[in-house]
Formats: structure tokens, sequence, C-alpha cells
């Protein structure tokens, strides 16, 4: 009998030995568990913390003036209100210059500003005031650019009456040139195609706008100079327009009849 008893005590002994140790183990499984997504958000704290953002982008500057001197890739320009302005180009800056031009410039396919002499009402006939031929842009002539709203404000009794608003410029692609009318082709608003017949006369300016190389910046042309000023105040030059004075003077930006 005793040694009958003894056998279920060590039996029962070594269950509770096994399950102990059974215990044990999954409470230190899941203690290294738990440590795990501790290391985790250490690491993806650690990334974070390096990550840095973007500088911020200049505004764009421009001078307007005459060229008083180039000097390798430095222009000195004087300006309308007679101060000078220091410009610098390089071999990627995009250099263009407004030439003289006639009608028989004005060829079926080239891209075409016209400043009408009254504002364009549709596709409804019109007379130039003054016509500019220019490159086209990947392939295709960009709409005139919108200039801003003006003031709609009462002026103060006794003032000048202001001018006039100038008609809005329209541009788009010559479809056809016959006698002294030309076929422009462009979009109105809604993005639907239009022809409008413009009429030239023996008021109409024309003019061209031709790509230049930096050999065209010389001293006595007009300049319209846009970029960043750098530190020093020096205009670092993106892009350069260049056309002749008119009596010795620039009178302000170069001036385009799509307003660019």
């Amino acid at each position: 009998m005793s040694a009958s008893c003894h056998t279920p005590r060590l039996a029962r002994f070594a269950i509770l030995a096994v399950t102990g140790a059974t215990a044990l183990s999954v409470a230190a499984c899941g203690s290294s568990n738990k440590s795990s997504p501790s290391s985790t958000s250490t690491s993806t704290s650690t990334v974070t913390s390096t990550t840095t953002s973007p500088a911020p982008a200049q505004g764009e500057a421009q001078v307007n003036g005459l060229i008083a001197s180039v000097a390798g890739n430095s222009i000195q320009v004087t300006k309308e209100d007679n101060t000078n302005a220091a410009v610098n180009f390089t071999s990627t800056t995009k250099v263009t210059e407004v030439a003289p031009a006639t009608l028989s410039d004005v060829t079926s396919g080239s891209c075409i500003t016209v400043r009408p002499t009254t504002e364009v009402q549709g596709a409804q006939p019109v007379t130039a005031e003054s016509v500019r031929v220019s490159p086209s842009v990947n392939g295709s002539c960009p709409p005139a650019k919108q200039s801003g709203q003006g003031s709609t404000s009462t002026p103060p009794p006794g003032s000048p009456t202001p001018a006039p608003a100038k008609p809005k410029p329209m541009r788009g692609s010559v479809a056809s040139v016959t006698g002294n009318t030309i076929t422009v082709a462009g979009t109105d608003a809604s993005g639907n195609t239009t022809q409008t017949p413009v009429t030239v006369d023996d008021k109409t300016r024309y003019s061209k706008l031709t790509t230049a190389t930096p050999d065209a910046i010389v001293q006595g042309k007009c300049v319209n100079a846009r970029g960043t000023l750098d530190n020093g105040g020096t205009l670092q030059a993106t892009t350069i327009k260049l056309r002749a004075p008119v009596d010795g003077k620039c009178g302000g930006p170069v001036k385009q009849p799509h307003g660019g």
C-alpha cells in the first residue's frame, strides 16, 4: 500500500512541475512580444526626425531699361528713373528680340497677336491697330494673357478723366491671309474653335518676336529681363527680351500686343 500511494503523488508532482515550466515559458514569450512594438516605435521616430522640408521658391523680379554697357555675362541697365541695375545671364537664359515686320511676315500657320482698335465681339470682324508674329511654344500658339481688372471706384471730384481701357488682345494661329484680311483661328472662353477675320490698313503696325542669342545683347538696346534677385541685388535672368529704343528711350517694359 505504501508503494502504491507514492506513485500517484510522484505523478501529480511531475504534472505540476511541467505546468509551472509551461506557464513561465508563456510569460517569457508574452514579455518578448510586448517589447517589439517599443523597438519599432523608436526606429520610426528616428527616421521621422531626419526629414527636412524643401526650401521655398523665390519670387520673380524684373529689370526694364536701356542697356548702358555689357561686360562678359553682366549687363548694366539704366532704368526709366535714371537709376542703375545689374543683370547677369548665362547660356541657358532665353533671349528673344522684337524687330520690325510687314504684312508679308504674316503667313499661314504662324502665331499671331492682334491688338484690335475696338473690343472683340465673338467672331465678328475687327480692325488691327497692331500685329505681332511670334514663335510657337511647344508647337502651339498660347492664348493671350489676361490683364487684371481695373479699379471700379469713382475718382474724386476734379480729378482728370481716366483714359478708356484698351481693347483686350486676341491671339491665335493664322488660318489664311487674303489681301488685307487675316483670318485668325483661336478658341473662346468655352474652348470652342473660332475663326475671326482681322482687317489691316495703312495705320496697322507690325512687329515680330524672334529667338536670339546672347550676342544680340548690346549697348543701346532696350531690355526687359526677368529672373530672381541674388543677395547682392543683381538680377539673375532666366528670360531677356530686347527691342530697339524710340528716340533713344525705352518707355518702360518691352510692350507686346499680347500683354507678355
